[in-house]
């Protein structure tokens, strides 16, 4: 994958989409992309506020002008904006599929979120249902230089490996995002524990020995076949797995990571929403920091 070339952030004016209009906005300025920011508009409101005789999309449009403002460096990245008719997950995933972005960024919570503890209910079906890479934007996210319009202090990105074709192409994402950001990027494997009987753990523990070492070797030669223009570290870690690449990216003292998971094309890759579904998106789900998805787009690296 190649950096970004086309940024799609999609708000609805909430402090969360906000965050997630000024990470997309210093994205763009760090990887030279484009910027176009959507609204999707409710159809039953619109129809009440036409037959209460207002223009509700004029005035959504300067409402998003000023949205825009608020969110530095978004308005000088003279972004393209848009207001279109339609449900959320529906319409976001159209305009970025015909308009080519290459990259959505929400925020985790903000787009129609009641009552979901861990993603808004927009933030999760786009999540489950897009054909093209999704950057989440945790609450509270800023950036570690806020007087640079990019991206400089952020890193370095973490990318979880389970040596599967998703999660190589995930590794390719992972060194093109890091040589845009000008950092270097940790691949991390988690052998997943055994659960055993109590008397049976000598034996679980020497296989979860072998298994740690063979995925040492294979880790350092799946990363050398990437012939990464950045520096690469491997790291092999067990326990369950979610919850250790979460760990991984935990930002302490100068330390601020991104986390890179794939996932394949397919929505039934995830499961339906609100499911436990793929470690990937568990992962996702907890980790409290941007967490980019990587999805393989048919014809794309």
């Amino acid at each position: 994958m190649r950096p970004p070339r086309s940024i799609l952030a999609a708000v609805d004016f909430s402090e969360q989409s906000r965050q997630a209009l000024t990470l997309a906005a210093r994205l763009a300025r760090q990887c030279g992309a484009a910027l176009h920011v959507l609204h999707a508009e409710d159809p039953l409101l619109a129809a009440a506020a036409t037959q209460a005789g207002i223009d509700l999309t004029a005035e959504t449009q300067e409402e998003l002008q000023r949205f825009i403002g608020s969110a530095p460096p978004a308005a000088t990245c003279t972004p393209s904006r848009s207001v279109v008719m339609g449900a959320p997950v529906s319409t976001i995933l159209h305009v970025a599929k015909r308009d080519g972005d290459d990259l959505i960024v929400l925020g985790a919570h903000g787009m129609s979120g009641a009552g979901h503890a861990l993603f808004g209910s927009v933030t999760e079906g786009v999540l489950t249902r897009a054909d093209r890479s999704v950057l989440v934007t945790p609450d509270g996210w800023s950036a570690p230089r806020p007087d640079v319009g990019g991206l400089a202090g952020v890193g370095p990105i973490v990318v979880g490996i389970d040596f599967s074709h998703s999660s190589l192409r995930a590794a390719r994402s992972a060194c093109a995002l890091a040589e845009c950001m000008q950092t270097s990027v940790e691949a991390v494997h988690v052998v997943a524990d055994l659960p055993v009987l109590e008397r049976w753990r000598p034996h679980a523990e020497r296989i979860m020995a072998e298994r740690t070492e063979i995925a040492r070797r294979d880790l350092a030669g799946l990363m050398d076949t990437l012939a990464p223009r950045v520096r690469v570290t491997t790291r092999v870690e067990t326990g369950q797995v979610a919850d250790r690449l979460a760990e991984s990216v935990a930002p302490i003292g100068t330390r601020h990571p991104w986390l890179v998971l794939g996932r394949r094309s397919s929505p039934a890759h995830l499961g339906a929403p609100g499911a436990p579904g793929a470690v990937a998106y568990r992962a996702a789900r907890i980790a409290r920091v941007p967490v980019l998805m990587h999805v393989n787009q048919e014809g794309g690296e």
